[in-house]
């Protein structure tokens, strides 16, 4: 089968993750892939190198401009299906793909997420042959995607879970290294009002836990404003804003909760990576929460945005090193079995086939 995705934005998110992971696997399972980005884009400095081919645009160009370039990429690729996210990339792939080869469009919907079935949507659907991806069976059914639009396919994110790592017993003389008071809270740059609740929590915490502190990471978790915040709660020793980093996975080796402040598929992803490190996650009680995290086992839900209420919840497992260690090995086994990419990436292929299958409304 050729594959082909195109993304209009240029940032990296966890949308663009999973559409690279689905390349990804479609190239190694032998398929032909061309994935098509913005120019000069930080999703094309993602995709760079990997094993299926990458092409660029203008994202400046008038819309037709992009879909002719697209439909030369289309018609050149001889492109089968393309995956899109947005009902302006929906339809201009459609239109794209009904000029170059008659290729057939998945749309698919971030967690926690809302397909908009205007008119783009069923303009789309009359151009090329179209399916629907959702990240869960209820966000599938909530949709209500007519029929005559297309089928839709239900499948939750996945990750690989990395090699368990043994512990390290510490050298003759040196204490055993525990930071059992140590929170990573991964913010996706977007969703700023969710981590003011993390911040004002460990504020919350600080008089009967001083040991306690958190770190944020993530794009713009180091401006200005969340600095101004943490000094107006007092924290500033117990806080520390790291902005975005490359070494995610070596900070996750240094804390003991993993607290996620992100939306849609950067959170669904963040709890994911998170519970495959062996890390309980703390998020708001939304959907995609409830989807991934199951509450006093695999990590906290907090209901609200109550700094009391949290602190409450957490306050239970502070220091209490059996029963993270219980949570940690819960969450890192839910992963596995549960959430493993090889399950996400069958329901691209299932989507992919089902849109190949439509006729054109």
């Amino acid at each position: 089968m050729k594959v082909a995705f195109y993304q209009e934005s240029g940032e990296w998110t966890g949308s663009s993750r999973a559409l690279a992971a689905a390349a990804e696997a479609f190239a190694e399972a032998g398929d032909s892939v061309r994935f098509i980005v913005p120019l000069d884009s930080r999703v094309q400095e993602h995709v760079a190198g990997r094993n299926y081919d990458v092409q660029t645009f203008d994202p400046r160009d008038w819309w037709i401009t992009r879909m002719t370039r697209l439909r030369r990429l289309l018609r050149e690729h001889g492109a089968e299906v393309v995956f899109v996210h947005t009902g302006s990339e929906h339809l201009i792939a459609a239109i794209a793909g009904r000029l170059a080869a008659r290729c057939a469009v998945v749309r698919r919907t971030p967690s926690g997420g809302h397909v908009a079935l205007g008119w783009r949507t069923s303009l789309a659907a009359r151009f090329a042959p179209s399916a629907f991806l959702f990240a869960s069976e209820m966000e599938a059914r909530r949709a209500l995607v007519p029929r005559k639009l297309g089928p839709t396919v239900a499948s939750a994110l996945g990750v690989r879970l990395p090699p368990a790592e043994e512990p390290h017993p510490p050298a003759e003389g040196e204490e055993p290294s525990t930071d059992a008071y140590h929170i990573l809270c991964i913010y996706d740059g977007q969703s700023r009002e969710r981590t003011a609740l993390p911040i004002r929590t460990v504020a919350q915490l600080a008089p009967r836990h001083p040991e306690i502190r958190i770190t944020v990471v993530g794009p713009g978790s180091d401006a200005e404003e969340i600095r101004m915040h943490v000094a107006a709660l007092d924290v500033l020793p117990r806080v520390d804003l790291l902005g975005e980093r490359t070494d995610l996975a070596q900070l996750m080796r240094g804390a003991t909760y993993g607290w996620v402040a992100c939306m849609g598929d950067d959170a669904a992803f963040a709890m994911l990576d998170l519970m495959a490190t062996g890390l309980p996650v703390i998020a708001q009680n939304d959907e995609p929460a409830r989807q991934y995290v199951l509450d006093g086992i695999t990590g906290m839900l907090v209901h609200g945005e109550d700094a009391n209420l949290a602190a409450g919840v957490l306050a239970g497992t502070l220091g209490r090193t059996e029963q993270v260690a219980a949570m940690s090995e819960a969450a890192r086994a839910r992963v596995g079995r549960e959430f493993a990419e090889s399950r996400m990436l069958e329901g691209f292929d299932q989507a992919a086939r089902a849109a190949r299958r439509q006729p054109p409304g």
